[in-house]
């Protein structure tokens, strides 16, 4: 099987459905961000804090080239579509799939989140980024799916049919 990569704003559940994934088709997860975190050993938090998002970026594109390309879940960050070569990549996979997640869900699901140095910038409005990024997710996405109001298991499903279809 072509890996699987789950594309989408932070908080529209790629990290979750991934983990669901992995557990379903019995093969390996790859989550970006962690792989950041240990490729380079530190957090990213820390690495947006004294590198700042740029640096962040290189890092996140060098990563995402290291991904399997074969029997892998891959759970992407929120804003690896931000550079044209990640988005040139990305349209080159065969499962990519966007888990579309509206503003107000996305809200709902991070309001208590202190993890994540975009969503706790207070100077960055999260909407109009969301916005923004909307037709970069369609740009590279073979499969929609959109997310709001429906279970870890009902989006994974969804995923595997589309995959077995």
């Amino acid at each position: 099987m072509k890996s699987i990569y789950l594309i989408g704003f932070m908080g529209s559940g790629k990290t979750s459905i991934a983990i669901r994934l992995q557990e379903k088709l019995n093969c390996k997860l790859q989550d970006t961000d962690q792989m950041i975190e240990v490729h380079y050993n530190m957090e990213i938090p820390t690495i947006f804090t004294e590198k700042g998002e740029e640096v962040f970026r290189e890092y996140e594109s060098s990563i995402l080239k290291q991904t399997e390309p074969e029997d892998a879940i891959v759970a992407t960050g929120g804003g690896i579509i931000e550079k044209e070569e990640n988005r040139k990549w990305l349209r080159n996979k065969e499962n990519v799939f966007f888990l579309e997640t509206s503003w107000e869900e996305i809200s709902r699901r991070l309001i208590d989140d202190q993890s994540r140095p975009i969503w706790n910038n207070q100077s960055r409005d999260k909407q109009q980024l969301l916005e923004q990024r909307l037709p970069k997710y369609h740009e590279v996405a073979n499969f929609i799916i959109k997310t709001d109001g429906k279970s870890v298991e009902t989006i994974t499903d969804d995923i595997i049919s589309k995959i077995n279809a």
